[in-house]
């Protein structure tokens, strides 16, 4: 029995931790109420966070969100409404855990602030965009000091009003102490591993220089062994869940693409390879030639956005897939273990495999672990956990039963959802005159569409499993059409 104080409530902070820790054996883990949990733009209750740290039973290990001790949550983090005095106070109650449990594993994570503002709202978008062009800018500015680019900097400055700068800046500086104190903490032995997850950004940016004084300090420190960055956020928690399980997981890496795999993914600002390496070696896995545990099958990245993507392109990248599709078929049935991440895209798998891989029928229902979801770091450390506590608990009748489910419900969400069924609600929400990033009270109507339309591609999706659907639950969980909370039940 492990406990976890996750990023946030969204699903993907809260129930995935519990749904591979089952898949991986862990008869239990503990979470604090939901209710104490940041929430979108409400912040959670460190007091409350605090007390049930205190108050935890005997567990074997403790994986803990740095920002939702600190400030409330990966969104307050991005706010100053919490000093960096009350940060690093409330960070005391980790101290004391260790204290009083120096036997109980403590692996902690935290983010690296994103280039951009939250975007909750139409009006907030230019702001978003901005802000992210002024990050990259003074990043530019300064490496490469072109009067243009300086020009440029002083523009987007000037369109950004100066209290939204203003709170930008001063959160990135207090999360920045913040990354920095955490690692003299893990060097004191607070921590057994700490994992700095990089947010949204791109090649150039002000989170550059925040990297390379972590990493310098790290080296200083001599915490290599201990600590790890690279790009994330919503997965890290799964990724020292594995690491926790010392499973050695190896895996043998077979690409869509081999001249895409040193591609830097959207919003990620190191070549992709590079990046799956780290990820790899955080959750205390290896990537090898041979006597590999899994194959993964990696659709490596693509750029842009797929909603833009010509139609033409699409059939020349369908084409080219083929070889693909085929590959992990022959490897399946040549019985080995293969799991596929698809991080060609931000926001949703590629509509383009997926279709093909559905057309084919024999592939899908056969795949140990599958992810497409948001950034290729988050899909990635959902992958390689899945696969860790697939090979967990691959004995067990019941966790291969929980990791089919799993599988079941990433595909309809992280494809179906994300890449079709997301833009159509979008649409309509326009259409009825509301924004689908704050949909004023207008959550269930679209809700319901949602449900109508994942229920039905469930019951085919069942089909192909050679399974039945029993249930199906459908969710907004933030009153927006970014994540969706997906339940299903499915019965052989």
């Amino acid at each position: 029995m492990f406990a976890l104080l996750p990023l946030d409530d969204r699903p993907c902070n809260f129930s995935f931790p519990a749904q591979i820790a089952a898949i991986g054996g862990e008869t239990e883990i503990l979470r604090p109420d939901r209710r104490f949990l940041g929430r979108f733009n409400t912040p959670g209750q460190p007091d409350a966070l605090r007390d049930w740290l205190q108050n935890l039973p005997e567990i074997s290990a403790l994986v803990v969100s740095i920002d939702m001790l600190a400030y409330g949550g990966l969104v307050a983090s991005r706010k100053t409404a919490t000093s960096l005095e009350t940060a690093l106070e409330r960070l005391q109650a980790l101290r004391e855990f260790r204290a009083a449990r120096p036997d109980v594993p403590i692996y902690a994570f935290n983010v690296l602030m994103r280039l951009a503002i939250t975007m909750d709202s139409d009006a907030a978008v230019p702001h978003y965009y901005n802000v992210m062009r002024y990050a990259r800018l003074v990043d530019e500015a300064t490496r490469f000091g072109s009067d243009e680019k300086l020009a440029e900097l002083q523009s987007v400055e000037n369109s950004i009003p100066a209290s939204i700068l203003e709170e930008y800046r001063g959160a990135r500086a207090r999360n920045h102490a913040v990354n920095l104190a955490m690692l003299d903490w893990l060097a004191e032995g607070i921590f057994d591993y700490l994992l700095i997850t990089q947010e949204d950004c791109t090649e150039f940016g002000l989170h550059r220089l925040e990297q390379a004084e972590i990493l310098e300090k790290a080296r200083k420190l001599r915490v290599g062994k201990r600590f790890a960055l690279h790009p994330g956020a919503d997965e890290a928690a799964l990724t020292l869940l594995a690491r926790h399980w010392e499973t050695g997981a190896k895996f043998g890496v077979v690409w869509s693409d081999e001249t895409h795999k040193r591609a830097i993914a959207v919003f990620e600002d190191v070549p992709y390879e590079d990046a799956l390496t780290s990820h790899v070696g955080a959750m205390g896995g290896e990537i090898v030639a041979r006597g590999a545990d899994v194959l993964l099958f990696v659709n490596a990245p693509v750029g842009g956005s797929q909603r833009s993507e010509s139609e033409g392109a699409k059939m020349e990248r369908a084409e080219a897939l083929g070889a693909f599709v085929e590959t992990i078929e022959r490897a399946l049935d040549d019985g080995a273990h293969v799991a596929l991440c698809d991080v060609a895209f931000p926001n949703g798998a590629d509509d383009v495999l997926l279709s093909l891989l559905h057309e084919n029928g024999a592939i899908l229902p056969r795949l140990v672990a599958f992810g497409g979801w948001n950034t290729a770091g988050n899909t990635t450390g959902t992958v390689l956990a899945q696969c860790a506590a697939f090979l967990r608990g691959q004995n067990s009748p019941k966790s291969r039963e929980l990791n089919r489910q799993f599988v079941f419900e990433r595909i309809v969400d992280d494809w179906f959802y994300q890449a079709r069924v997301r833009a159509e609600i979008e649409s309509v929400a326009r259409d009825r005159g509301f924004s689908p990033l704050n949909m004023n009270g207008q959550t269930p109507a679209i809700e319901a569409l949602a449900r109508k339309r994942l229920a039905e591609f469930s019951r085919d999706l069942a089909a192909q499993f050679g399974d039945k659907l029993e249930t199906v639950q459908v969710k907004l969980p933030w009153g927006r059409t970014f994540e969706v909370e997906f339940d299903a039940k499915i019965t052989v």
